[in-house]
């Protein structure tokens, strides 16, 4: 089988990027994967053999206004070359407008189209963030019922497509791998509280500073906490547009120094070991790739209603939920925890739990497999066999370009 996989993220030209690296072991499952890849004209972008199973095309556009156009010229160049006997799959990052270019060349080409969804449109918050959302949230409505095979990260996901009237076995739900052994087994490097030793109780969130990430909410109820915790204190860590506004905000709550921003950090382990609690305040989220990691890391989570809340943190049970609305709500579950280390202990022990019940990382390459076959209607190769061949893969040659990456920009909501 061989893929042409329309995408957005140029992380893919860095060498060493998590997302470069994963697309390289999912190459190993296929013949060869095509990527098109949405890029502005520069030279830090080329066409790129990465391996011999996976070649990156960078659109080199002029302008934004041509990536699309620019995506489907490169897409129409690549399947015209195409054998006859060979079996293809087109696979989109997205149902909006990249799942638009997916389409439209499926229709052309007459080949299977899989459409993967990594957010939640289904969001009122989503659609309400901007007109553009609101625009795509029609786009997708329309493409996913027509789609061949649709990829999802979450049941939550899995259960609105439904509502469109898409059957279920078009619908894969493969959640983003993390390495959970990774997080419950290392060994922090550093203690958070020999860094703020005024503060005994830590309170953590990661995450890109952007809206969505609800963080204005955060810092407002932690201003309810900290009348009550003199002693606590909040750390937020990760970058984005929002990070002036939001250090304005806990100054005009004279939180200044008290909520603490810090860059992102590759030692990420070492901040989930040693805080006491692990907040995630979301408005949306496709999944929650960080509240994973912090389960995995035995800490006790409060998240708001998305993502994988109730999927695999269950409220009660192995973390809290609250509404992602409600300021008082969310600071009463703050000051419940943080009074009450048993509740937490216990908390961070069957998170962790939870936690170790996702798919390992040969089992996600193969649901993987399974989600392509599926889309293009051929049949499956043994799990035994996937799982093999991820585990003796093929011969990997050194990439030719790329640059160095940073973990803010390879990480995803």
């Amino acid at each position: 089988m061989r893929l042409l996989m329309l995408s957005t993220d140029r992380a893919l030209f860095e060498t060493d990027s998590p997302v470069r690296a994963r697309l390289i072991e999912q190459s190993q499952l296929v013949e060869h994967i095509d990527v098109i890849v949405l890029t502005p004209y520069g030279s830090m972008f080329t066409m790129q053999e990465v391996t011999p199973s996976l070649t990156l095309h960078p659109t080199l556009s002029g302008s934004k206004f041509a990536y699309l156009p620019d995506a489907y010229a490169l897409g129409k160049s690549i399947l015209a070359r195409r054998h006859a006997s060979d079996t293809w799959l087109i696979t989109a990052q997205d149902p909006f407008l990249i799942g638009a270019l997916g389409y439209l060349l499926a229709k052309k080409f007459v080949l299977p189209l899989q459409l993967q969804l990594h957010t939640d449109p289904w969001s009122i918050a989503w659609r309400a963030e901007r007109l553009r959302n609101k625009i795509e949230f029609f786009i997708a409505t329309f493409l996913l019922s027509r789609a061949d095979g649709i990829r999802v990260v979450s049941e939550r996901a899995k259960r609105n497509i439904l509502s469109l009237g898409v059957t279920p076995e078009k619908i894969i739900v493969i959640p983003i791998f993390v390495d959970v052994e990774h997080f419950m087994k290392s060994k922090p490097s550093f203690d958070l509280h020999k860094s703020y030793p005024l503060y005994p109780r830590i309170i953590l969130s990661l995450g890109r500073l952007v809206p969505e990430k609800n963080y204005s909410k955060l810092i407002r109820a932690f201003r309810e906490v900290h009348k009550a915790n003199a002693d606590a204190m909040l750390l937020i860590i990760g970058s984005g547009p929002l990070r002036e506004q939001l250090l304005s905000l806990a100054r005009s709550l004279d939180l200044e120094g008290i909520v603490v921003l810090l860059p992102w950090a590759r030692d990420v382990v070492s901040y989930y070991k040693s805080a006491d609690l692990y907040v995630q305040p979301s408005l949306y989220e496709g999944w929650g790739m960080a509240v994973v990691e912090a389960m995995a890391s035995g800490l006790p989570v409060i998240m708001t209603d998305v993502g994988l809340a109730g999927e695999v943190l269950h409220d009660g049970k192995s973390g809290v939920i609250v509404p992602s609305t409600d300021e008082q709500t969310l600071a009463s579950a703050i000051l419940r925890l943080l009074s009450d280390n048993e509740l937490r202990a216990n908390l961070g022990q069957q998170a962790q739990g939870e936690a170790a019940k996702l798919a390992t990382k040969v089992e996600t390459l193969a649901l993987y497999k399974q989600s392509w076959e599926d889309a293009a209607h051929v049949e499956h190769v043994a799990l035994a066999s996937t799982m093999e061949e991820v585990k003796q893969p093929k011969k990997i040659s050194k990439p030719k370009h790329g640059t160095d990456s940073t973990r803010a920009k390879s990480r995803k909501k």
